[in-house]
């Protein structure tokens, strides 16, 4: 018995051949337990979150130019899983920012929303598969490394990867309507 595929032709754009890369170094960041829903539009597009009464996102601000994304393809017997990855630099000074951290690295089914530097909102942990079972999937971190280096210019970073496997590369952010208005409306729910 064989499996129907649907292939497409892709052409891709001009602004998709010159894409720049990276994240602001503001992102946010939620727990899937949270969602009670999210709203898929065409394709891989995410236009909403709607979170449980008194939950929302939190944001996390590190340096410009540090944050990043890399995908892989994990091919199996009976599907292909794309394996996203979140890389963040983080800084942490205080015992509350120490706190911050330690409760990241021990999150479990997050969510991170991000802007890109080249100006699209992505989403990385959300799964839209088939049957859209967005809360049977998320992301957790994989891989850390903190520095405190030796001299005074030394990385004293905490370096983290959020990872996770889905039916889909990271999604777009309501891809028709504008940044602003997206980060307006991201914003709008933070915590």
């Amino acid at each position: 018995m064989s499996c129907a595929s649907t292939l497409t032709t892709t052409t891709p754009s001009c602004d998709a051949l010159k894409k720049k890369g990276g994240f602001d170094k503001r992102f946010w960041i939620g727990n899937i337990s949270e969602l009670d829903s999210v709203t898929f539009g065409t394709e891989q597009e995410v236009t909403a979150f709607t979170f449980a009464a008194t939950k929302g996102l939190k944001t996390i601000t590190g340096k410009r130019l540090k944050h990043g994304a890399a995908h892989s393809l994990e091919v199996g017997e009976n599907v292909s899983m794309r394996v996203q990855n979140f890389n963040a630099v983080l800084f942490a000074r205080s015992a509350v920012e120490r706190l911050s951290l330690e409760q990241l690295i021990d999150a479990e089914d997050v969510f991170i929303v991000a802007e890109g530097n080249h100006g699209q909102i992505e989403v990385f942990g959300i799964n839209k598969g088939d049957n859209s079972q967005f809360d049977n999937y998320g992301l957790m971190v994989s891989s850390g490394e903190k520095n405190d280096g030796i001299l005074l210019n030394d990385d004293t970073s905490a370096k983290l990867t959020f990872t996770g496997q889905f039916d889909n590369w990271n999604l777009v952010y309501d891809e028709g309507s504008t940044l602003a208005v997206n980060i307006a409306a991201l914003d709008a729910q933070v915590v």
